[in-house]
C-alpha cells in the first residue's frame, strides 16, 4: 500500500490510543501512593493491604489482555476499547462506595484491570490499520511511554487529590476524569476518517511456514531466555513502582519520611525517566552497542540492582539531592530493557512471526509484576519494613544480568537476521 494511502488522521488516532494508555496507567497507580492510608482504614497491614488491592489489577489485566485481543479482533479496536475504557471510569467512580467493604473495593480494582488489559491488545490493530509498515514501530513505542506516562501522572495528581480532599476514596474518583476524557476521544475516532482498507497490502500475506517457524522458535533455549528478561523486568518494575511510594512518604522507622506530595514527585521522576529511557534505547541499541541486545539489555539490569539498592540507605533517602538522581536512574537503567529485549525478536527472528513471539514475551511477562507484588509484599508482612522487598527487587535485577547474558542470536534463523545495528521497519 503506497504512504499516500494513510491518512494523516493516523496521528490523531495515535494520540488517542497513547491517551487510552495514560488513563489506563493513571487507574493502575492510584492506590499505591496512598496505601498508608488505604490499610489504616481497612485495619490491614501494609502487606495484606498492597498484595490484595494491587494483585486484583494485575490478576485481571491479564485476563482482559486476553479477551481484549478476541474482541478487539472481532469487533473492532475502537468499539472494544470504548467499552473498557468505559469499564476503567466506572471502577474509579465506584470508589466512594467501598468505604465498608475492601471486598467492594478489591471488585473495582478487578473491573480496572478487566478495563485495562485490552489497551495493550489494541495497539496491534491501530499500528496494522492506521500505519505503513515502516512506522509501525511508533505506536508500538508510544503505547509503553504512555503507561509509564500515565503512572508518572498518578503519582503526582493521586497525592494531591488526597491532600486537597482529604479521602483516599474521592481521590480515586477524581481519577475518573482521565478515561472519560478518553471515552470522548475515541467517539472522536469513531465518527471521523475511516482507516485504509486492510489487508490490501500483498506483503501483510502470511507465509505458508508460518506455523513451522512460530514452533520451531518456540523450542528453542532463547525463546525462554528472552521471555525470562521480559518476566523479570515486569517484576522489578513493577515491584519498584508499587513499594517505593509508601516508604518514601511513611515517617521513620518505616520509611524515609518524606511525606505524601514530595513522594510522589519523586515517583513522578522514576516514570519520566523510564519513558526516556525507552525512547533513548533504540539509539543506544545502534549507535553505542551495534545491535547488540544482551549488552543493553544486560547494562540496564545490572544499574537498575544498583541504583534500586541505593535507596535503602540513608546517606541515600536523606540527600534530597542524591535521591533524585538515583531514582532517575534506576528507572532510565530500566527503561532500557522492555524495548531492547522485543528488539532482539525483530532482529533475530522471520519476520512473519515476529508479532505472536513478542505478544508472547509480553503477555506472559506482564505476569512477573503480579509475582513481584506477591513477594514484595510477603515480605513487608513478615518484616514490617521495606528495606527486604526493596533488597529482593535489587535481586531479581541482578538475576535478569545473568538472564540476558544468554541472550544469545539462534543460528537456525540466522538466514532471517537483520544487519546489526538496524531495526527493519517492517518488523516492528
Amino acid at each position: 500500500m503506497h504512504d499516500h494511502a494513510y491518512p494523516a488522521f493516523r496521528w490523531f488516532v495515535l494520540f488517542v490510543v497513547f491517551f487510552a494508555t495514560v488513563s489506563q496507567g493513571v487507574v493502575l497507580i492510584w492506590p499505591a501512593p496512598l496505601m498508608e492510608q488505604i490499610a489504616r482504614h481497612y485495619g490491614l497491614d501494609l502487606g495484606a493491604a498492597t498484595g490484595t488491592i494491587m494483585l486484583a489489577f494485575n490478576i485481571f489485566v491479564t485476563v482482559g489482555a486476553v479477551i481484549g485481543g478476541i474482541c478487539c479482533d472481532r469487533f473492532g479496536w475502537v468499539r472494544t476499547l470504548l467499552v473498557t475504557i468505559s469499564l476503567l471510569a466506572l471502577a474509579t467512580l465506584m470508589v466512594p462506595f467501598c468505604s465498608r467493604s475492601l471486598g467492594a473495593l478489591l471488585a473495582a480494582r478487578a473491573i480496572a484491570g478487566l478495563g485495562a488489559g485490552p489497551t495493550m491488545a489494541a495497539i496491534g490493530g491501530v499500528a496494522v490499520q492506521w500505519f505503513p509498515r515502516r512506522e509501525r514501530g511508533i505506536p508500538l513505542g508510544m503505547q509503553g511511554m504512555g503507561l509509564s506516562l500515565g503512572v508518572a501522572l498518578g503519582f503526582v495528581f493521586v497525592p494531591m487529590a488526597y491532600v486537597h480532599t482529604g479521602s483516599f476514596l474521592h481521590a480515586a474518583a477524581w481519577m475518573s476524569a482521565f478515561p472519560i476524557l478518553g471515552i470522548l476521544l475515541l467517539l472522536a475516532v469513531a465518527l471521523g476518517v475511516r482507516p485504509p482498507t486492510a489487508g490490501s497490502d500483498p506483503a501483510e500475506s502470511e507465509p505458508a511456514n508460518s506455523d513451522h517457524d512460530f514452533r520451531q522458535a518456540t523450542r528453542l533455549p532463547v525463546f525462554y531466555v528472552g521471555l525470562a528478561c521480559v518476566f523479570l523486568e515486569c517484576w522489578v518494575m513493577q515491584a519498584f513502582n508499587d513499594l517505593t511510594p509508601v516508604y518514601l512518604s511513611a515517617a521513620a522507622p518505616l520509611g524515609a519520611g518524606h511525606g505524601l506530595v514530595l513522594a510522589g514527585k519523586f515517583m513522578g521522576i522514576v516514570q519520566l525517566s523510564i519513558m526516556m529511557g525507552s525512547v533513548a534505547s533504540g539509539f543506544i541499541l545502534s549507535w553505542l552497542f551495534r545491535g547488540r541486545n544482551k549488552g543493553v539489555v544486560g547494562l540496564g539490569f545490572l544499574a537498575a540492582a544498583i541504583f534500586a539498592l541505593s535507596v535503602r540507605f540513608p546517606f541515600i533517602t536523606g540527600n534530597l539531592r542524591a535521591l533524585p538522581v538515583c531514582l532517575f536512574c534506576v528507572g532510565f537503567f530500566q527503561g532500557l530493557i522492555i524495548p531492547s529485549t522485543l528488539a532482539f525478536i525483530s532482529t533475530n527472528f522471520p519476520s512473519h512471526i515476529v508479532g505472536k513471539l513478542t505478544g508472547l514475551w509480553m503477555g506472559l511477562g506482564i505476569l512477573g509484576g503480579t509475582v513481584g507484588i506477591l513477594v514484595g509484599s510477603a515480605l513487608l508482612h513478615a518484616t514490617g519494613g521495606y528495606h527486604a522487598s526493596i533488597l529482593t527487587v535489587g535481586v531479581v535485577a541482578f538475576a535478569g544480568w545473568l538472564c540476558s547474558l544468554l541472550l544469545t542470536p539462534p543460528q537456525v534463523f540466522r538466514a532471517f537476521a537483520k544487519s546489526p545495528g538496524i531495526l527493519e521497519p517492517d518488523n516492528s
